[in-house]
């Protein structure tokens, strides 16, 4: 029995070997994201894609502002020296190219992260492709409304610019700590003027905030549990001991009263527990109907 138990393990350690030899077995655990401009697009369509995997599956390499057939072949240069797979997302076919040959030459796995759909998008409206860098970051009048959708967010951060709140397509209120001012400006990037009033327990809002339409405002709840976790870390970095802005019970009922005032007020309440602040704008502007501005 011991002799078929050792028999087999070996094919197994022979399998293991040749996955780590063989890229077609699986071997590359990096991924190079290569891109001409900020990377930003390839780098979030990565990510979405590794979230089908286990985490930490891959390392995740980004080179971005790619832009001259020279900056292309250096970083191609790299990844020959320590092999991955490559995703890239450039504009202009022949850089394209440039990559998928060179990762030949290479024997590299490469994928084209935007090149099927813009020949879908060709083939399907009968619009000829006119690849142009230059469009993807134009300051045009969707970029002018985006900067000041940011300047709106910074003038009306944490109750500041009462008076002109109104003006705000959205305004996000709850207590302090409930990523209110990192997912208004994640908001404006998106080109909404977005404001924030952070509230403090048995103290009534201000008239400008209490008289918001309904719709226009999204009312941010957190478990209590992690806000006190939250806000304890924040005291740590301030260098400050325990107080009641960060003693559990006390989290508990500033949490429970700021329920009750957004019942009162017929507020829509998002729940931002463990949520990412781009999974939170989304579920805002499709709740209240504020879709982009871009």
């Amino acid at each position: 029995m011991k002799r078929a138990t050792a028999n087999n393990k070996r094919p197994k350690s022979r399998r293991a070997a040749a996955a780590k030899s063989d890229p077609a077995a699986g071997a590359y655990r990096t991924i190079y994201v290569l891109s001409d401009s900020t990377g930003n697009l390839p780098r979030h369509m990565v990510t979405a894609f590794l979230t089908q995997f286990p985490q930490d599956t891959f390392a995740v390499r980004s080179r971005n502002f790619l832009d001259s057939p020279r900056k292309v072949e250096a970083a191609l240069e790299d990844v020959g020296a320590s092999p991955g797979i490559v995703m890239h997302a450039f504009v202009l076919p022949a850089v394209k190219k440039q990559v998928a040959d060179r990762c030949r030459k290479l024997k590299l796995p490469v994928c084209d992260l935007t090149g099927s759909f813009v020949e879908f998008l060709s083939k399907a409206s009968g619009v000829p492709v006119s690849p142009d860098l230059r469009r993807l970051h134009d300051v045009d009048a969707a970029y002018r409304r985006r900067v000041k959708a940011i300047e709106f967010a910074l003038e009306h951060d944490d109750g500041l610019g009462l008076d002109t709140l109104h003006q705000a397509d959205v305004v996000l209120v709850g207590v302090s700590r409930t990523s209110k001012t990192p997912t208004c400006m994640y908001l404006a990037q998106q080109g909404l003027n977005a404001g924030n009033y952070a509230m403090a327990a048995g103290v009534e809002p201000p008239p400008e905030v209490l008289c918001l339409p309904s719709q226009k405002v999204a009312a941010l709840i957190i478990d209590p549990v992690q806000l006190a976790q939250i806000r304890t870390r924040r005291q740590v970095a301030w260098g400050m001991g325990d107080t009641r802005y960060n003693e559990a019970a006390s989290v508990a009922e500033e949490v429970e009263w700021s329920r009750k005032l957004f019942a009162r007020q017929r507020w829509t309440v998002f729940d931002v527990t463990n949520q990412a602040i781009e999974e939170t704008a989304a579920r805002i502007a499709d709740k209240l109907g504020l879709g982009s501005a871009k």
